[in-house]
């Protein structure tokens, strides 16, 4: 098995943070069939609903109101799996363990 080119393993490190970033500010997230939905709750914004797809070998948030920000190019693989409100993010070979974490406040 080759290993992959270093700028490709940096690729796969910043989607893995830029993912945990988003689950960190996130009130809800769940698989919905090949996505993944969430709210996100930016202390300076309102909550905003965002999706993340897989679009041919891009993934990509959508924003609810527009704002589209490609979080990785030339993927080879990627899968989620859901158990309960963990997500289980699969990036060519590679893997990381995520959950929502903000909690709702009123």
């Amino acid at each position: 098995m080759s290993q992959p080119y270093p700028e490709q393993r940096m690729e796969e490190e910043l989607f893995f943070h830029t993912i945990e970033r988003l689950m960190w500010r996130s009130i809800s997230c769940e698989k919905v069939g090949e996505e993944v939905h969430g709210i996100d709750v930016d202390p300076e914004e309102e909550p905003v609903k965002w999706r993340l797809v897989r679009v041919q070998n891009q993934i990509r948030l959508k924003k609810e109101f527009g704002g589209e920000l490609t979080y990785a190019h030339d993927i080879k693989s990627y899968q989620v799996q859901q158990n309960g409100q963990t997500l289980v993010f699969e990036l060519n070979q590679r893997q990381r363990i995520v959950q929502c974490k903000r909690k709702v406040s009123f």
